[in-house]
């Protein structure tokens, strides 16, 4: 029986993940997801309860190599922690783009979520923590706030589809703004910041 239960819900993810792909965040419903697993709507309400919580679980499924490189990033005292930031902006942002309709998805079910990773305080720790390793006099928690805000589906969708940009080029300007957040002076961001007199 549990090798059943276990084989229905990695077929009702799969199916869930591929229907977000192609259908986009609000192009499928529970019976949809049902029919496309061959199981019966019942057992996908049992599972997940509502068509959020299923989303919320494909989030968790699909994130969980992403979770575990930013993990393994903090950790990696050997590497400069200015190629952590970059490299953990830089994963983090592939992670995003390859399911984007997955994020989207995500990001309206869960108003406090963070690049397709439902524990977004752990996340916006971890980028504060490895900003402060190579800024410690700047304000890091208001800096990677500032860098995860441009990791939103809501944000790269606009800048790729909406303005043309393409993948390419938005990667290589977040990477870059990772990389002035590093490098520039910014002590007036954040806490001490005073508006100029007009």
């Amino acid at each position: 029986m549990r090798k059943d239960a276990e084989r229905n819900r990695a077929a009702i993810l799969a199916a869930a993940a591929r229907l977000i792909a192609e259908r986009g965040p609000d192009g499928f419903s529970m019976d949809d997801v049902a029919t496309a697993a061959g199981v019966g709507k019942g057992t996908v309400f049992r599972r997940f309860g509502d068509r959020d919580g299923l989303v919320r679980a494909v989030v968790d499924e699909t994130s969980r190599t992403w979770r575990e490189q930013s993990r393994a990033l903090l950790e990696a005292d050997d590497v400069p922690a200015d190629e952590r930031v970059v490299t953990f902006v830089a994963t983090l942002f592939d992670h995003v783009t390859a399911s984007l309709p997955l994020v989207a998805a995500f990001e309206r079910v869960s108003s406090r979520s963070i690049a397709c990773d439902a524990n977004a305080e752990l996340t916006r720790q971890r980028l504060t923590t490895l900003i402060a390793q190579v800024r410690p006099g700047a304000d890091a928690e208001f800096l990677a706030h500032a860098l995860l805000a441009q990791l939103r589906a809501d944000t790269l969708g606009h800048l790729v589809r909406e303005c043309g940009l393409g993948v390419p080029r938005v990667r290589a300007g977040v990477i870059s703004l990772a990389r002035g957040v590093l490098a520039g002076d910014l002590e007036a961001a954040g806490r001490s910041a005073t508006m100029p007199r007009l």
